[in-house]
């Protein structure tokens, strides 16, 4: 008796505990898969979300909901007024922010995120040149839903090695190191598409500068210490003269290559803690997938002249995209980190890390291997 008594007293508190669950029926809500974040007047925010909702005639229907508030908890409450579905985080995908706010800092909108716990920290953030609320709502022909295009665009091309990582928790990691700054995807409008060509730098939470996206690739090589993806350069063409086939002696002013990074290994080490200098140690094993003349690339001297040039260039780029780096004063790449384990208890702020960037210096040193060839023209 007593047992059955027992299972009676569990059962009543399942079904109890289960009529307490709020029911979130898909026709009754709508999914934000996008949001945008632009200035206004003064210290005034526009909003822009794109709600996807689930509807029983047309399927999934895409609605743009915009208004301006001084809050993004007063501007979500005033879209969902707007809307006839319930408005829910939990699917949101990709986060934009003009060019203008990110000047002025982020961590405040950004703190509104982490807030929120239907918010995942694998979302990605990135910049608009224009404003965010017309990349968002530009009628594209041949994109459905904006926000899974622009989340499917970003994690392709890293994965491919074209962009540094931006999701909410990695910028978050990099805000609250005391020597290591943010870096986010700049993306803008070119007719039915969408495209990220630079990269927006960050000191602290402000955007201070962009670099190309050729560029930030030179730069993910450093800062992620994995395989990245494919590089252009320009080669020294008297140097291959000796090795070109008659009839592309006189045909180029300028040999180009596109190799592609497979393995990388590199080391970065404090030299100087006074200035602060460092030694750069990068050895970078690539594939050369094309070489815009006609060469044998079988031969061991062609090779090593190869090895050499790409080398070269490899060099210049990063002392190149370095120097921005410090001329800008801000570190994505984490030198402040490695300078803050060298002192003693380990005590840095970013202030004192900014005001030590201005004599930083650092000497690459590559050691470039060429495994395979591609395609030669």
């Amino acid at each position: 008796m007593k047992i059955h008594r027992l299972c009676l007293l569990a059962l009543v508190t399942v079904l109890a505990a289960t009529g307490c669950v709020e029911q979130r029926i898909f026709e009754r809500i709508g999914l934000v898969v996008a949001l945008g974040y632009d200035k206004g007047q003064g210290s005034i925010l526009s909003g822009t979300s794109v709600m996807y909702a689930l509807d029983k005639e047309s399927g999934h229907r895409a609605t743009i909901l915009a208004n301006q508030a001084n809050t993004t908890k007063k501007l979500r409450e005033d879209q969902n007024r707007k809307s006839s579905k319930k408005l829910m985080l939990g699917q949101l995908r990709v986060v934009l922010y003009e060019e203008a706010i990110a000047r002025d800092g982020l961590i405040d909108l950004i703190d509104s995120l982490i807030r929120d716990p239907s918010i995942g920290t694998k979302i990605y953030l990135g910049i608009s040149t224009e404003k965010s609320a017309d990349l968002l709502q530009y009628p594209y022909r041949n994109i459905r839903n904006i926000g899974t295009y622009l989340y499917d665009t970003i994690k392709q091309n890293v994965l491919e090695g074209q962009l540094i990582s931006p999701t909410l928790h990695e910028f978050l990691r990099d805000y609250y190191s005391a020597g290591k700054d943010p870096i986010l995807p700049v993306f803008v409008r070119k007719g039915e598409t969408i495209v990220t060509e630079k990269a927006a730098l960050f000191q602290s939470d402000k955007m201070v500068g962009m670099l190309s996206s050729s560029d930030a690739a030179y730069l993910k090589l450093v800062r992620n210490r994995f395989k990245a993806g494919t590089f252009e350069l320009k080669l020294d063409k008297k140097k291959l003269e000796p090795y070109l086939n008659e009839n592309n002696a006189n045909r180029r002013k300028h040999i180009h290559a596109v190799v592609r990074i497979v393995d990388t290994k590199q080391k970065i080490r404090l030299t100087d803690p006074e200035k602060p200098a460092y030694d750069l140690n990068m050895t970078l094993k690539f594939v050369l997938e094309e070489i815009s003349a006609g060469i044998n690339l079988t031969e061991p001297d062609v090779t090593r002249t190869v090895e050499k040039l790409v080398t070269d260039e490899f060099t210049k780029k990063m002392e190149s995209v370095l120097s921005k780096m410090t001329d800008l004063k801000t570190d994505p790449v984490g030198f402040g980190e490695i300078y803050r384990q060298s002192l003693r208890g380990g005590s840095l702020t970013k202030s004192d890390w900014y005001d030590k960037m201005s004599s930083m210096s650092v000497d690459v040193h590559l050691n470039m291997e060429l495994l395979r060839t591609g395609v030669v023209e």
